[in-house]
């Protein structure tokens, strides 16, 4: 069953086959995570996305049509949920912990931002200075266009594929594309200026 195309496990798994369902799982979990990884930024929160996106496709599968990819449908669930966290968040901000104790302060408390330091994806890069500021300049991008660069650059999507995950038009995607990578060019440029 393992070696079965997609759109066969799907057949499947419509039918009530949950093996077949358990076969896209693994196939495509480790994907699922690196979307919720580089939208999210945190760990705990890119699993929670994982859960999220397979439990919201079980539930939708007998929706799905054989005319989409896909692997293309599952990432724009797992976008969208990345975007309800998203908005959740910015609804709800961080607070600072407050770390009670002997020798943190006159008055025993200390306080940490809490700032999560994960890396944008698990690809590794030759020069690890410069991959640390590609993914910090990435994350720093308005919603819109990291997630086409994350999809197209990360995941390696087709144009089609993305604006099926993202509702967008071809044009829409390549024109998000470039403009998120002219603004990671031009942040970087200083940086890669300086290296030459």
């Amino acid at each position: 069953m393992n070696d079965l195309p997609d759109l066969d496990l799907v057949d499947l798994a419509q039918a009530g086959d949950n093996a077949a369902f358990e076969v896209l799982v693994r196939r495509y979990s480790g994907r699922v995570h690196a979307i919720g990884l580089s939208m999210m930024r945190e760990d705990a929160a890119a699993r929670d996305i994982t859960q999220e996106a397979f439990l919201s496709a079980w539930r939708k599968l007998h929706t799905f049509r054989q005319q989409a990819s896909f692997r293309a449908w599952l990432f724009r669930i797992a976008t969208n949920a990345c975007l309800m966290k998203m908005r959740y968040h910015r609804r709800r901000p961080e607070v600072p912990l407050t770390i009670r104790g002997p020798g943190f302060s006159d008055d025993g408390e200390h306080e940490r931002p809490v700032v999560d330091w994960s890396p944008l994806a698990d690809k590794l890069m030759e020069d690890h200075e410069l991959g640390n500021r590609i993914r910090s300049t990435i994350a720093e991008l308005p919603d819109k266009y990291r997630m086409v660069i994350v999809l197209a650059d990360y995941q390696h999507l087709s144009m089609r594929e993305i604006g099926d995950a993202l509702d967008l038009s071809i044009s829409n995607v390549k024109t998000r594309l470039h403009r998120a990578r002219l603004a990671v060019r031009e942040e970087l440029s200083d940086y890669l200026a300086g290296r030459a």
